[in-house]
């Protein structure tokens, strides 16, 4: 009579062989790999769709879905880990917008009609500049010139590079009449970080580890300055994927977290209204401006949401009828293609993502 293997050894058998045909993580059903995505209404089979997608590529480092308060995907590319602070770019301007929305509630800030030259006191400004209301900043209608999107020639390099940034872009003459040209503008981001400065007495990034990220209970793994200590108001903030979800949950959730406000409601509606459309230049799936915060709409989902975006491809998108935050970051700095990698991450978030919420 021939032996029978038991359980055990037929195990250890199934477990040679797959060594020896080469399986490896990738042959886990999507189900697995994502195991309360069903419980939270996620199609796990799209979420597996877009990790293939930015597999693909070498320049993403995160990915994550969190729905319902639940992350149902946590992924990490390319040697990335939970543990790592991204420079998330230009989500920085939505950090520094929240910023705004705290320091206006505790009355530090008495008002988004106030002006440049109410907090700033530079002999250099001119009258016109001075007059350039907090809101006007918000929703990129400085008026003040600036080339990056959609220009070949850019601005940011020089000013960056320049001795004193903030005067180098509050000294040009205005192009516009403030509040009546939306212009997306680097530069002029970089104001409301030093007016919240002057009004609080503190660094943007001391009052946001006090206000906002300690509560949050996150850290900020850094975020430069201008040679006069003001930490840049529109880019490179440093944080870890997680501490960008909290960010959009926050914002879904009316700023609150885990029953403390933090931000307050009225903000949070109003610095994503669609203030300004997007007509002379901006992002793909995006056509609308609030406070630092882009707006759009999927039309094959039907889908609105609310997004924070960063040069390169640094995501935060809150889709508030399916009460979903989704987030991405990738590579930028040195890579030759960095505007390809935005739109590739987008349209996974887009094309993948969205169509996993049902």
């Amino acid at each position: 009579m021939r032996a029978i293997a038991g359980p055990a050894v037929l195990s250890v058998v199934v477990a040679l062989c797959l060594v020896a045909c080469g399986a490896n993580d990738d042959v886990v059903a999507p189900e697995q790999r994502y195991p309360q995505a069903l419980d939270q209404h996620v199609d796990p089979a799209w979420l597996e769709r877009a990790r293939v997608d930015l597999s693909a590529t070498s320049y993403p480092r995160c990915l994550l879905v969190e729905r319902n308060g639940v992350l149902v995907m946590e992924e990490y590319f390319n040697g990335s880990a939970a543990s790592e602070f991204y420079d998330v770019r230009s989500v920085t301007k939505s950090v520094t917008s929240i910023l705004i929305g705290i320091a206006l509630d505790a009355g530090l800030i008495h008002d988004l009609d106030q002006t440049i030259g109410d907090y700033l006191d530079f002999p250099e400004i001119k009258a016109n500049v001075r007059r350039i209301s907090l809101r006007d900043l918000l929703t990129m209608t400085s008026g003040l010139p600036w080339r990056e999107i959609g220009s070949t020639e850019q601005d940011y390099s020089e000013w960056v590079g320049s001795p004193d940034p903030l005067l180098w872009i509050l000294t040009k003459p205005l192009e516009h009449a403030p509040g009546t040209y939306w212009h997306y503008n680097t530069g002029a981001s970089h104001i409301p970080s030093a007016i919240l400065t002057v009004a609080t007495g503190q660094s943007a990034l001391a009052f946001s580890e006090g206000r906002l990220f300690g509560p949050l209970e996150s850290e900020v793994g850094g975020w430069p300055a201008d040679p006069r200590g003001y930490n840049y108001g529109g880019h490179g903030i440093r944080l870890q994927g997680r501490t960008l979800v909290k960010l959009g949950r926050l914002y879904l959730d009316g700023g609150v977290y885990h029953g403390q406000r933090i931000v307050p409601a009225s903000w949070v509606r109003e610095s994503v209204v669609p203030r300004n459309p997007v007509t002379n230049d901006g992002v793909t799936w995006a056509t609308g401006y609030g406070y630092f915060w882009w707006t759009g709409q999927d039309a094959a989902t039907g889908l609105s949401y609310y997004l924070a975006v960063g040069y390169g491809g640094q995501f935060i998108v809150d889709v508030p009828s399916a009460n979903a935050v989704i987030v991405a970051t990738t590579a930028w700095y040195g890579v030759p293609d960095a505007d390809g990698n935005f739109s590739g991450v987008l349209r996974a978030i887009v094309h993948d993502i969205l169509p996993s919420l049902g």
